[in-house]
């Protein structure tokens, strides 16, 4: 008995030296590891974003990414995935620079996009499209663009419509930034607006690579009984 315990004590001994000095070795696999990812991140030449809106449609939720592959030369392949509740959207398209400087920057970014609401199986509820994202950047001068058709009757989901938003900031310093924003709606099938929300934006930077942004409008469409106050905050994390 006293030699079998002595056996399994040496036993146990080894197991942990052999446990203690193999430590190194892990940290040094994980650490090359990590490397290597990262490596392959880089030349990848992915960018990617996560962004969460709260207003009249309630809270949405967008995960995107941008692929620059050799073979599109200096365009980039852009993809993007919209959740509302049951509602879900996938949107492909390429980014196209324009100007690329120091000083100034404007890039467009064509896009469509396919909808379906998985409350039902019936899918799919919405064609996105057309869609056109500018961007520019001009010193502390920065201008984006939002135009969007909504097509939603061929799939019995609704009525059609078209979507624009514009807004331009200055940026006061390297943490806020603030400017006029006005956002309209088209009903294509009532052939009317129906929705018109000038306003102002502020972009606040919450720290690296993060953006609070928080937008108050005034809907001139409004019911007699409403304040005609309406919004929306976001959040933009990018990396």
């Amino acid at each position: 008995m006293k030699t079998h315990t002595f056996w399994l004590v040496r036993l146990l001994v080894m197991v942990c030296i052999l446990a203690v000095s193999s430590i190194p070795m892990v940290y040094a696999d994980a650490h090359e590891a990590g490397e290597e990812m990262a490596e392959e991140e880089e030349s990848s030449g992915a960018s990617g974003w996560f962004r969460t809106d709260t207003d009249s449609l309630g809270t949405q939720i967008w995960v995107g990414a941008s692929h620059s592959p050799s073979f599109l030369g200096g365009l980039s392949l852009d993809t993007d995935i919209y959740v509302v509740g049951t509602f879900g959207e996938l949107d492909v398209g390429l980014g196209i620079p324009v100007i690329d400087s120091d000083d100034l920057s404007l890039s467009f970014l064509p896009m469509v996009g396919i909808g379906f609401d998985y409350a039902a199986p019936d899918g799919p509820s919405s064609l996105i499209a057309p869609q056109l994202f500018t961007y520019l950047t001009a010193g502390s001068i920065y201008f984006e663009s939002w135009i969007q058709g909504f097509l939603n009757s061929m799939f019995d989901y609704g009525d059609d419509s078209f979507y624009t938003r514009n807004f331009v900031l200055y940026s006061l310093n390297d943490t806020v930034a603030i400017g006029p924003q006005v956002e309209v709606t088209f009903d294509l099938t009532a052939g009317e607006i129906s929705s018109i929300a000038p306003g102002l934006r502020a972009n606040v930077g919450y720290g690296e690579n993060n953006t609070l942004g928080i937008f108050v409008g005034v809907e001139t469409q409004k019911g007699d009984d409403e304040t005609g106050i309406t919004g929306r905050m976001t959040f933009v994390r990018s990396w």
